[in-house]
């Protein structure tokens, strides 16, 4: 098992390339120095979204309303060292940090999964969980009736409807 610790990342972002419908995405942290990007299901950083806005929460706090998106833009290159299977968070109320738990699918039970143990602020907390929703949020528009995505154009074959297409817009 590999295990890569970020005691404190000066960089902590997701992203993707390609266009929608046809998207790869990626969590991304750097410190001074190393790089490592890990590509992720767009359900998992929705997923980080979420539970970091929970978990913001429940430390009276909230998700951030305004930063630099440039800033939080992924970084070339964008190869990633493997897909990660589960995510873990959690708070250390110590040091007033968030830790987020990054582990890899393997191929067997053979091989023991690599793991990436990223330690963040409060502050990279409230910027990653907006930013990975507003990420999430750039994607195919969903359908009113079956929640599934789209063509560009509103377009699907839509099983509520049996097959005929969801709502035109």
């Amino acid at each position: 098992m590999t295990d890569i610790v970020f005691p404190a990342p000066h960089h902590v972002t997701v992203g993707f390339t390609g266009f929608p419908g046809d998207r790869s995405f990626f969590v991304q942290v750097e410190d001074d120095d190393e790089r490592l990007t890990l590509a992720v299901e767009k359900q998992q950083v929705a997923g980080i979204g979420e539970l970091l806005g929970q978990v913001l929460a429940r430390i009276e706090d909230s998700p951030a309303t305004d930063w630099d998106r440039d800033a939080m833009a992924l970084r070339e290159p964008i190869d990633a060292a493997w897909r990660v299977a589960e995510i873990g968070l959690g708070v250390d109320p110590d040091q007033e940090r968030v830790l987020i738990e990054l582990t890899s699918m393997t191929p067997d039970e053979v091989i023991e999964p690599s793991v990436a143990h990223i330690s963040i602020d409060r502050d990279q907390a409230r910027r990653l969980a907006a930013h990975a929703m507003e990420i999430v949020g750039r994607g195919r528009p969903t359908c009113e009736l079956c929640g599934r995505p789209t063509d560009l154009d509103g377009s699907h074959v839509c099983p509520a409807t049996n097959g005929h297409g969801g709502l035109s817009r």
